[in-house]
């Protein structure tokens, strides 16, 4: 697994109420369990229900990370009443962004995907777990236009994220220019 995106912003009607510092919040049991067994993420902080912490305790153990308990109530003040946490909440930096042509260069280990305005991060979370399964080399966005890489998205990837790298691009339409001139096939779909 390597790198991935940074979080740009976040939600405007899912999810938590928004991470400190431009660090992002991670919840859900599969998506905080992949982020922990995801090298390249680091762990600012960690936050678990007792049930949580029973149920991922060997992805804590693997970490070398003490969580700190919690209860669900102080979950829900911290991410929403609205947020479906189940009982974790990670607090990390954003993942590396990948290089397009870092993307090419592990293009023969699978396909590129590449959205445009594609911004309900639920559709995207559907789309970066279906890449995950058929072998994706990562997945292409723009920077604006397209869901926020934040904790709506990664639950609903259920740890897809950890494994799909995400590059954010300015103009889609030079970026597929640039992939075909270093003879990327490209196939468009609506």
């Amino acid at each position: 697994s390597g790198p991935r995106g940074p979080q740009r912003h976040r939600s405007a009607d899912h999810g938590p109420k928004g991470a400190p510092d431009g660090h992002v919040q991670l919840y859900g049991v599969h998506a905080v369990e992949a982020a922990l067994r995801n090298p390249g993420r680091s762990i600012l902080r960690l936050l678990m229900t007792e049930n949580a912490e029973n149920r991922l305790s060997e992805a804590v153990a693997a970490r070398h990370v003490a969580p700190e308990r919690v209860s669900p109530r102080d979950l829900d003040r911290l991410l929403g009443a609205d947020t479906v946490h189940q009982g974790v909440m990670l607090e990390t930096e954003p993942l590396e962004e990948p290089d397009v042509f870092e993307l090419v260069a592990r293009a023969d280990a699978g396909p590129l995907v590449v959205l445009d305005q594609v911004t309900d991060p639920h559709n995207v979370g559907a789309i970066l777990r279906s890449a995950a399964v058929f072998g994706a080399a990562g997945l292409i966005m723009t920077r604006r236009h397209s869901a926020p890489l934040d904790g709506t998205l990664a639950k609903s990837a259920s740890g897809a994220l950890e494994l799909v790298p995400v590059a954010l691009v300015q103009n889609l339409a030079r970026t597929i220019a640039e992939l075909k001139e270093h003879g990327t096939t490209v196939l468009g779909l609506e």
